[in-house]
């Protein structure tokens, strides 16, 4: 009797849904695993998580345009600086989240360095709009969220956010937001990870 090979295509639907899913949860695994900005929970609100993060190295850049495309075009800047594009030649090790903050002037967009480098040892752009230093801590109140990077669904969660903080009976908004992004373009939408950040201060 022959033996025929495997044929995934002659596999229940069900069950090729299965696998697609299972490779999925593979390549987020993979993806997330590189350092991410440290912080201690100090507390809850609701569904909100407390934060305080101390000061952080950061690899920082100002960005004119949409919502939907100052992200491409600051990571090409700050990829370009940790891939090389320093007075070192030196590669840097890509960290999470990529944070990004609305200003008068534009979108400022972050990378976070690794916690092994300080201001001292880390090597300067060479793009003279890319600038490197210690950013300060503080508190956060924090809305974690999954799904896709359109605007609307951000703008939809920080409005959520800051109307729970209205509402809350211990923290009081004391800053702008930041949205914060986890995940690589290539992370299927519905498994990124997503974050609104707000500065707060006790009532």
């Amino acid at each position: 009797k022959i033996r025929q090979g495997f044929d995934p295509l002659r596999m229940p639907s069900r069950s090729r849904v299965m696998i697609k899913i299972l490779l999925l949860l593979l390549v987020a695994s993979n993806a997330m695993a590189i350092e991410e900005a440290d912080y201690q929970v100090i507390g809850n609100d609701g569904d909100l998580e407390i934060r305080q993060y101390p000061p952080h190295v950061v690899a920082e850049t100002l960005v004119q345009g949409e919502f939907k495309d100052v992200g491409n075009n600051a990571f090409r800047r700050l990829a370009g600086y940790i891939f090389g594009k320093n007075d070192a030649d030196q590669n840097i090790s890509m960290t999470a989240p990529v944070t990004q903050q609305e200003t008068d002037d534009g979108y400022i967009v972050r990378f976070y360095m690794p916690a092994e480098h300080n201001l001292d040892d880390l090597p300067r752009p060479l793009d003279d709009s890319v600038n490197i230093y210690e950013a300060a801590g503080g508190v956060f109140a924090v809305l974690r969220y999954r799904g896709g990077w359109k605007q609307d669904r951000y703008l939809k969660h920080k409005d959520q956010l800051i109307a729970q903080l209205e509402q809350s009976a211990a923290w009081q908004k004391n800053g702008e937001p930041t949205w914060a992004r986890y995940d690589p373009p290539f992370m299927p939408s519905f498994l990124r990870t997503n974050e609104v950040l707000i500065p707060v201060e006790p009532r």
